[in-house]
């Protein structure tokens, strides 16, 4: 039992590691409205093609995204749309942290000028 929580620990931080970085949280969220090819992803999210095809490589190894060749280009879909479900649940949960370092900030300023 305890090997098996060890492997969803690890595939749980190698989720995490997918997502680590704003460009990939951004590739998935663009795939959510529908397939694209790198030209257009990296045109919106103005990144170079290169930089791009890494993104979607990292994606596409964690089989967050499916590649499918049309013609001359390769065009990309979000293989899982429930991460689009689990990032808006890390959207509220990080809401919910900055409310209180708000909330923190304003109780400093109340106490300094007192």
């Amino acid at each position: 039992m305890q090997d098996q929580m060890d492997e969803i620990n690890a595939l749980q931080a190698a989720f995490c590691a997918a997502i680590g970085d704003p460009s990939r949280v951004k590739i998935i969220y663009e795939l959510a409205n529908g397939p694209r090819n790198v030209k257009s992803l990296s045109k919106s999210l103005r990144l170079s093609p290169s930089a791009t095809s890494r993104h979607l490589k990292v994606l596409r190894d964690k089989d967050f995204v499916d590649a499918q060749r049309q013609g001359h280009s390769v065009v990309y879909t979000l293989a899982a749309p429930e991460l689009i479900i689990a990032l808006n649940i890390l959207i509220k949960i990080l809401n919910k942290q900055l409310a209180h370092r708000a909330n923190l900030v304003q109780m400093e300023r109340y106490y300094e000028g007192k």
